[in-house]
């Protein structure tokens, strides 16, 4: 008999914020024999391999680090090789373990006779979820009704339930001849289908249910498991014929709106489109209607997986967002801040909230469930986000103004939106008080969009969509979403890491032209913006300071913006050539006795572009 009764194989990457309930569990368990626990690091992303370090003394712990990644078959593979244990436990990095775990697996092998077949034992998950309508309608339903399932299979068929942790003698698992290493997904399943027909008996366990603290989180993220789960289907069917379970016939009427939906659907990424659609919606609808939302995206996803047959998933891929912290600038009068920390305050998705407050004249107060960051100083926008930033724990910052009006499903719908473009700057569309919507999608700021600004006697030409291709908005973000080159800063999603990849905002632009300068420098990392048609939110805008200040520093940034990045003397001479331009259509109209004053309005412009006050 091996010297050791039991070895735990724990396939791990990118699980430096999942390992840690794992190992605490692993650490309280009461077995008498002795054991291991083999971590097979499966490419080292994340500094893994230091918190694995600091539970060398409380477990018997060894760590196997493989460059690079080829899937989690090959991982659990090398695992097992090294596992000098009589019986192999496989355990995923999420799962939380009674104490009495291991003993109970190792109970159901000891008390098997010599000369009986081999046994497989299965914990079956128990999904936990964070309250929300998805877990609520379908994450919890559903995986009560799968348990349920499993629970009452005939013992030919509980193989299809060999996954996240069980545990087989090491013995039986050689002969049944290991992962079959050339499976993306379904790894685990296929090989207890190769242990059953080996003459391995597999039981299921109630008494050892774990709790599976990694569940797919809304119905984007099910729905793309859905269509990949689908898709491996047929691979497990063509190297096991039989093994793909039947399903129903078509024909009535969910059926066939399943298959409608199915027919729409021809990739991970549109099931998940599809599903952060209906993610966006499920507050709103009627609570008996959600659960059967949620089960036609993840059917159809499901259906349109098996027609398409692309198997390939990355398992346990950083979700695009867990969760999200929001900055709201603040300076002056705090009944407009006040205002959105109630909107905020009745969001559907969980959010941290963080007000900067840019040495206010009027102190922001302090409020339950608030964080106030205080400067000493009024720094301007961007080194007031910077300092709201610094306390952020949430996977993205978004960045809202004092005066934006927002839905309950706000967030909601950005996190959504961030599900499907990861690691990207968004912005959501926006109105004003009256309903004209703003240009939220620009280009990146050319001189020739400056000048075309500057000059009155093109402002007759406002409103048509050559004036504003000329002054830089990208006209095809207003109509559909667009990828762009930049978005407004009023409320603005940006990846946490991303943003202190870069450094933040630089604090030298006082205010204007800094979120251009950050999605520059974001851009040269590969940060895409994009510009969406949903969610929508309600900007008053220029609430917070006088349109001459707000003129000056816009011109300002402009100028430290083309300093940085261009040429601030052709910008200035390109600008002073428009000022001239100007005087001379400002002197026919004031001849023509307009209300202007011509030289007085160039005095203005000329100090602008030169910089003084």
């Amino acid at each position: 008999m091996p010297d050791v009764a039991i070895s735990v194989v724990v396939p791990t990457r990118g699980g430096v914020s999942r390992l840690p309930g794992l190992l605490e569990a692993l650490a309280r368990q009461d077995l008498a024999d002795p054991w291991e626990v083999i971590v097979v690091l499966d490419g080292e992303v994340d500094g893994s391999r230091a918190l694995l370090e600091e539970y060398a003394d409380r477990l018997p712990l060894r760590v196997i680090t493989r460059e690079g990644s080829n899937g989690v078959a090959a991982a659990l593979a090398a695992g097992y090789a090294e596992a000098g244990g009589e019986i192999v436990l496989r355990c995923d990095d999420d799962l939380s373990l009674p104490r009495g775990l291991l003993a109970g697996h190792l109970a159901w092998h000891r008390d098997r006779s010599h000369d009986a077949a081999p046994l497989g034992v299965i914990s079956l998950t128990r999904d936990v979820f964070e309250d929300s309508p998805y877990a609520e309608s379908y994450g919890r339903p559903a995986n009560a009704r799968l348990l349920s399932e499993a629970y009452s299979r005939p013992a030919d068929e509980r193989w299809r339930h060999w996954a996240a942790c069980n545990s087989v003698p090491k013995a039986a698992y050689d002969a049944a001849g290991g992962f079959d290493l050339t499976m993306g997904y379904r790894e685990d399943s296929e090989l207890g289908f190769r242990l059953a027909r080996s003459g391995v008996e597999i039981v299921i366990d109630p008494a050892l249910e774990v709790e599976h603290r990694g569940p797919a989180p809304d119905t984007a993220a099910r729905a793309a498991r859905a269509f990949t789960s689908g898709a491996s289907a047929l691979d497990l069917e063509a190297r096991h014929p039989g093994t793909r379970p039947t399903t129903t016939k078509a024909g009535g009427p969910w059926s066939r709106a399943v298959a409608a939906a199915a027919d729409r659907i021809d990739s991970r990424t549109s099931a998940a489109a599809l599903g952060a659609r209906v993610d966006a919606a499920l507050p709103r609808m009627p609570r008996r209607v959600r659960g059967k939302a949620v089960a036609w995206v993840v059917e159809a996803a499901a259906v349109a997986g098996g027609r398409v047959g692309d198997s390939e998933w990355v398992r346990h891929a950083p979700s695009a967002i867990d969760s999200v912290s929001v900055v709201v600038p603040h300076h002056g009068d705090p009944t407009p801040t006040l205002a959105l920390l109630d909107q905020l305050a009745v969001q559907t998705h969980p959010v941290q909230v963080i007000v900067a407050d840019d040495a206010s004249p009027q102190p922001f107060p302090d409020r339950p469930g608030i964080q106030v960051v205080r400067r000493r100083s009024n720094g301007g926008f961007g080194a007031n986000v910077n300092s709201g930033a610094d306390a952020a724990t949430g996977d993205a910052v978004l960045v809202l103004n004092s005066d934006l009006t927002i839905e309950p499903t706000f967030v909601a719908e950005m996190v959504a939106a961030a599900r499907m473009h990861p690691s990207a700057v968004l912005a959501p569309r926006m109105v004003d008080e009256h309903g004209q919507e703003a240009w939220v999608g620009r280009d990146f700021p050319r001189v020739r969009h400056q000048v075309a600004a500057w000059l009155t006697p093109l402002a007759r030409f406002r409103g048509t969509s050559a004036w504003h291709r000329a002054v830089g908005h990208d006209v095809r973000a207003h109509g559909a979403e667009a990828e762009v080159d930049w978005v407004v800063g009023a409320a603005m999603w940006i990846p946490t890491a991303e943003f202190r990849a870069v450094g933040g905002f630089d604090e030298r632009f006082f205010m204007n032209s800094e979120e251009v300068d950050l999605q520059l420098r974001l851009r040269g990392r590969g940060v895409k913006a994009v510009a969406l048609r949903t969610p929508t939110v309600v900007h008053e805008g220029g609430g917070s300071s006088p349109s001459e200040s707000r003129r000056r520093w816009l011109v300002q940034g402009q100028m430290l913006y083309a300093a940085k990045w261009g040429s601030r003397r052709r910008l200035q001479a390109a600008l002073t050539a428009a000022t001239a331009a100007n005087f001379v259509v400002n002197s026919m109209r004031q001849a023509a006795g307009r209300q202007i004053d011509a030289a007085e309005t160039a005095r203005i412009e000329l100090s602008l572009i030169r910089g003084r006050r």
